[in-house]
Order: structure tokens, then C-alpha cells, then sequence
């Protein structure tokens, strides 16, 4: 069987050096979803026959051509650098967030499973951490995005005990399933601002642009990230699937 040829463009996910001229890359794809390569002959110093730029780097946006072959692993054969984020190396903090959202997105979801809506979101993040603030707002709007695309996001405006939307009052989380009223409570559930269930059911529809200058307390902003992080912990202790049943 002749190994069918792929052109697509990736997002550098984890990089291994495979030997001294060569890698093994994980690419979150436009067409294919998260995908590994073998780069032969990748760190090779450049000249005018090498079909590879530069050598592949974390959070690096490239287009790609590869080969399929039997098997998870695929063989890269151009690799071409569309943009590099190079301002995410000039601040820890933003670098750290990046490498914190590529190794999310590794273990979130499965080989060949494309998620073009998350692939558009995690671009966005990283470009919008050039803007120099907003950073645990971008953050926040990050994780809404991979619990959404994961299909593992509760419906933050509605008690997920008695789903019911009017007339309770949202006072604590319950994980894995989201927000509970004070009428469903347990006491293993976790007490929470009431503000903070407002901000999430909005955090998840606000377009990526608006996200640095959004208003939001601080302690909500916190309160936020502390309830989607319990979730995302949870969700990473399943094996990813495929919601390709869902999305047909």
C-alpha cells in the first residue's frame, strides 16, 4: 500500500530529540488532531536542500507535509515555521502558561481526533499573551475552551443537581459535574463565591479579543481558575476519547 501524503498546518505540542540530526515532534493538526512525527534530519545545520526551516520548537505554527505509515507514528517530510510566538520566551510567566496549555492539550485528547474550534482557541491564546495583561483572564478562557471541546464543561447558569436555572442560588461546586444551589448541597461540595458562577457562564462565550481588557475581580478571576482547574484535574484523570459520535 503506497503511504498516503499529508499537507496541514500544526502546533508543536512536545519535542523529542531522537538522535543527533533527527526528532520525534507531537503536532496538534488542523485536519488530523494530534498527530507524531519523525523529523529526519531536522537539527541538521540549514542549507539550500533541507526540507525543514529551522528545527521544530515548542508552540511553534507550521506548515507541514508528512506521510502516513502503519502505525502512530508518521514520517515528516517539509516542515516550514509560520509563526513562533517568539514573544512567549521573552516572559517567564507567559512561557510557563504556554507549556502549561501545550501539555493540557497532549493528554486531552486522542491521536487522529481533529478539534478545529480548540485548535483556533489555543492559537488565540498564545498570540494574546503578547498583550501584557489579562494573563490569568486568558488563562481561565484557555481552560473553558479544552473543558468545552473535552465535552466535560457544566453549564455554569443552572444547579446541576436539580437543573434548575431560576429562582436558586448557585453557592457551591460539586466535581465533575459543575455548579450545585443551596437546596442541593452536600457537604462534601465546595463552598464558592456565587459571583464567580456568573463570570464562568460568561468566560466560555467571550470572544478571545475582548478577554485581556475584561473586567473582573481579582478574587473572582482566583475563585475561577481554583473551579476550573478541579475540573480539568478530574477530566485528566479519564482516558482522552473521541466526541467524533457527537459532533456527526
Amino acid at each position: 500500500m503506497v503511504a498516503r501524503t499529508v499537507s496541514t498546518r500544526g502546533l508543536v505540542l512536545r519535542c523529542i530529540d531522537y538522535s543527533e540530526t533527527s526528532q520525534i515532534v507531537s503536532f496538534f493538526t488542523r485536519d488530523e488532531g494530534i498527530v507524531d512525527l519523525l523529523a529526519k534530519g531536522s537539527r541538521r545545520p540549514r542549507n539550500a536542500s533541507s526540507s525543514f526551516s529551522s528545527p521544530f520548537d515548542l508552540a511553534g505554527w507550521y506548515d507541514l507535509v508528512y506521510r502516513k505509515r502503519g502505525g502512530d507514528l508518521h514520517l515528516a517530510t517539509e516542515g516550514q515555521l509560520v509563526e513562533g510566538f517568539s514573544h512567549l520566551r521573552r516572559d517567564l510567566e507567559c512561557w510557563l502558561d504556554a507549556n502549561l496549555a501545550l501539555e493540557v492539550l497532549a493528554k486531552s485528547f486522542i491521536r487522529g481526533d481533529p478539534h478545529p474550534e480548540m485548535l483556533r482557541g489555543v492559537l488565540s491564546y498564545l498570540k494574546l499573551l503578547s498583550v501584557g495583561k489579562g494573563r490569568q483572564l486568558l488563562r481561565n478562557r484557555f481552560l473553558a475552551e479544552i473543558l468545552t471541546s473535552s465535552g466535560v464543561s457544566p453549564r455554569w447558569h443552572l444547579c446541576q443537581g436539580c437543573m434548575r436555572q431560576e429562582g436558586v442560588d448557585l453557592v457551591a461546586l460539586r466535581v465533575p459535574v459543575g455548579p450545585i444551589c443551596s437546596g442541593c448541597r452536600v457537604a462534601t461540595d465546595s463552598l464558592r463565591d456565587p459571583s464567580t458562577f456568573a463570570y464562568l457562564a460568561s468566560n466560555g462565550a467571550i470572544p478571545w479579543d475582548r478577554v485581556p481588557a475584561w473586567e473582573v475581580a481579582e478574587e473572582v478571576i482566583a475563585d475561577g481558575w481554583d473551579q476550573l482547574r478541579a475540573l480539568l484535574l478530574d477530566h485528566l484523570e479519564r482516558p482522552p476519547r473521541s466526541l467524533r459520535y457527537l459532533r456527526a
